[in-house]
């Protein structure tokens, strides 16, 4: 891990999502989902499959899975269903930009940790694929496996910042999901909403602000604690 300067973000913390903001597995996720509704017989577009799936964990997109395929799944096709998505996880790639606003981050004196969705393990799996690991070592990594509630619920990012030892209303949450922009409000964090081909416009209007690259995020982080 780099270890924070002591420019500008000092005394402050930066709270990462990891699916869609740090590795882009929100796409190869797509695929799949579209994959497992074809099985159903069911035909959705993209926007309504990102717009229904992505960016929820798959513990929550359960019930509309279980509804879609008639009240019960069947637990070896399930099997399969999960086999898949870890098997898609193999070609996962890192976001553009990412690494290097980590870097620019902690540059500026700002503590950077990422607070995931996925249970730990895949985390975990996550950050070493793409070559994240060294910026985000195991005690600045989140899951809301460690939590009660996930999100939208604020439990990860509370502890998050408890763990790290920064006040939330010095916290700010990076996020590209709508149950993660909720969530960060509900932490009392300010919340920059990543906005890409894989997200709705509308699940950014509670966000503090909006990015469209990660080239942009140590200035906005930058111009939301000056």
């Amino acid at each position: 891990m780099v270890a924070p300067g002591r420019g500008t973000g000092a005394g402050w913390l930066v709270v990462l999502d990891c699916d869609g903001v740090l590795v882009d597995s929100e796409r190869l996720n797509l695929r799949t989902w579209q994959s497992m509704l074809a099985e159903l017989g069911q035909e959705w577009s993209d926007e309504d499959v990102i717009a229904t799936f992505i960016g929820k964990a798959y513990a929550d997109n359960r019930p509309r899975i279980a509804e879609l395929a008639g009240g019960e799944i069947d637990p070896e096709q399930e099997r399969l269903w999960r086999g898949r998505f870890r098997e898609s996880h193999e070609h996962l790639e890192v976001i553009d930009g990412a690494r290097e606003a980590i870097e620019q981050l902690v540059g500026h004196g700002y503590a950077v940790c990422v607070a995931s969705g996925s249970i730990r393990r895949a985390l975990e799996y996550k950050l070493e694929r793409t070559g994240l690991a060294d910026l985000l070592p195991p005690e600045a990594r989140f899951s809301s496996e460690q939590v009660e509630r996930g999100k939208p619920a604020p439990d990860v990012f509370l502890l998050a910042a408890e763990q790290m030892g920064v006040d939330p209303a010095r916290c700010v949450v990076v996020e590209d999901s709508l149950s993660g922009v909720q969530a960060g409000r509900a932490a009392g964090m300010q919340v920059i909403g990543y906005e890409t081909d894989m997200t709705l416009h509308d699940w950014f209007a509670d966000a503090t602000a909006v990015i469209h690259t990660m080239a942009d995020l140590p200035r906005a982080v930058q111009d939301l604690t000056a």
